[in-house]
């Protein structure tokens, strides 16, 4: 295997660049107005969530209420599962905040309201990047900022992952896009996939492996992005729709934007994280 670490050391160096450049253009008192203004449009949308919309899942902001599946709709609510998914996504912002009074009342009523046991069915993308992963970031905030926290988010990620599990139940092992929390994969749903929605779960299914000392998850995670990249062309390339059943792709098209973009960040992230070079 080639070395790339230079080229990995190329791209910090860059970014560092950037942001050195961006922090000498602005005054100080330039950088706190716009610290400030960040705050202000936090809190007015999470705020207004919690006021309007909790225990739903997102905040509907003209009417001032919460977000209610609506079947006829189609598979754009899949989003939705009824578990409190804007608080969940939102703990880890309360610390970049600051604010450990709010991110310790979110964790609490997390504790208090959430519960993955429901026949809903959802985005296995969409529920692993903002649910699996505000609970298991939120998870390591709390080990250092509540003394009497007892790993309960933990545990709910671990409930979650468990129910995600089956969506990984193909011939191929690459998952369908969506699962029921309850009863699995749906029957009669589409069997296609598009790359990012099988290719961006392993840095949150990897992570749950090594809290938990199970290692299921970072496995099941693993095995549907290589089965991703071996079915790359003869040029190296990714189509963007798979049929997750046979492993043909269904429309091959490679680019680095929408459908395919976070395959590839996962990949670069799961190198920096786990330290396994065939992510690289």
């Amino acid at each position: 295997m080639k070395n790339r670490k230079p080229l990995l050391v190329i791209v910090v160096f860059l970014l560092f660049s950037i942001s050195q450049h961006i922090t000498h253009a602005f005054t100080g008192e330039e950088l706190a107005d716009l610290r400030d203004e960040v705050k202000d449009m936090f809190y007015h949308a999470f705020d207004n969530y919690m006021m309007y919309a909790f225990p739903d899942d997102e905040l509907k902001p003209l009417s001032c209420e919460g977000r209610k599946r609506d079947n006829d709709r189609g598979h754009l609510d899949d989003i939705l599962g009824e578990f409190s998914l804007t608080l969940i996504d939102s703990l880890d912002t309360l610390i970049v905040m600051g604010d450990l009074e709010k991110f310790r009342e979110g964790v609490q009523l997390i504790k208090e309201n959430v519960n993955f046991d429901r026949d809903v069915t959802v985005s296995v993308f969409e529920t692993n990047i903002r649910v699996m992963g505000g609970l298991l970031s939120g998870h390591l905030l709390a080990i250092d900022t509540m003394e009497d926290y007892q790993n309960e988010l933990l545990y709910l990620a671990q409930d979650l992952g468990r129910r995600l599990l089956p969506a990984f139940e193909t011939p191929t092992g690459i998952p369908v896009s969506r699962v029921n929390l309850k009863h699995g994969i749906p029957r009669g749903d589409t069997l296609e996939t598009c790359t990012a929605c099988a290719g961006t779960l392993l840095l949150e299914f990897g992570l749950l492996s090594r809290l938990l000392g199970d290692p299921i998850f970072e496995d099941t995670a693993k095995r549907a992005l290589v089965g991703l990249y071996n079915r790359r062309s003869s040029l190296g390339l990714i189509g963007n729709v798979i049929n997750t059943h046979t492993g043909i792709w269904s429309y091959s098209d490679s680019s680095i934007g929408a459908g395919i973009d976070s395959f590839y960040e996962y990949l670069l992230k799961s190198y920096i994280f786990f330290g396994d070079p065939e992510y690289y």
